[in-house]
Parts: C-alpha cells; structure tokens; sequence
C-alpha cells in the first residue's frame, strides 16, 4: 500500500512517533496463488514442513520483492525473496521487530 509522505509526517508529528514511512515504499497482501512461479517454488522449499502465515508484496527504492512469514514448531521467522526466486534475506521474528522498529528505513542491496 502507497503510503502519502506529508500524511504520514504530519501524523507522526503529532502523535510524537518516529517516521519510518516514505513514498517510496509499498506494500501489498498476496495469497500463494498471485506469486510469481519462481518466488512461489522458493516458498515452498524454504517453508517445507511449517505454516506460510502471510504473503506480501513490497517495493523500496525501485526494487520488489516478497516478503513472507513462516511459523515453524512455534517460531516465526521472515524471508525475503526476489521476483526471480532468489532468497534475499532470513531474519528471526526478534529481527523483524527491530528492524520494523528503527527510526530509518532499512537500506537492501537488492
């Protein structure tokens, strides 16, 4: 979802709350189904024998990418994947909050 810069600002501002937000990033909830069939076959190896709890499709900077939510045996954990299937990032469910939780965006080399 497009987020507006000078929405998010003002909001941020007056509710006292770092800004994290820019236009430049989106995101989209997917189902399984809406994947590219190269992101949808790394899922599906990465994600064998747990649960694929949420699905979605984000742009930063130019550059899209899927990123989803495994629970296995409990855990959380995220993974990161290109259009083409390639895995960008694994992070646990306590790096996902810290990262979501930093003042800056967080800056990918993909």
């Amino acid at each position: 979802m497009k987020r507006s810069t000078g929405f998010v600002l003002l909001s941020g501002v007056l509710l006292g709350v770092p800004v994290a937000w820019t236009a430049e990033k989106k995101e989209a909830a997917i189902t399984m189904d809406q994947l590219p069939p190269a992101v949808k076959t790394t899922i599906e190896k990465e994600s064998a024998g747990a649960k694929v709890d949420e699905i979605e499709k984000e742009t930063e900077a130019g550059k899209t990418f899927y990123e989803v939510e495994i629970v296995k045996n409990g855990r959380e954990s995220y993974l990161h994947v290109a259009e083409n299937g390639k895995v960008l990032k694994r992070e646990s469910a306590a790096q996902e909050r810290k990262a979501e939780g930093a003042e800056k965006p967080a800056h990918h080399d993909y």
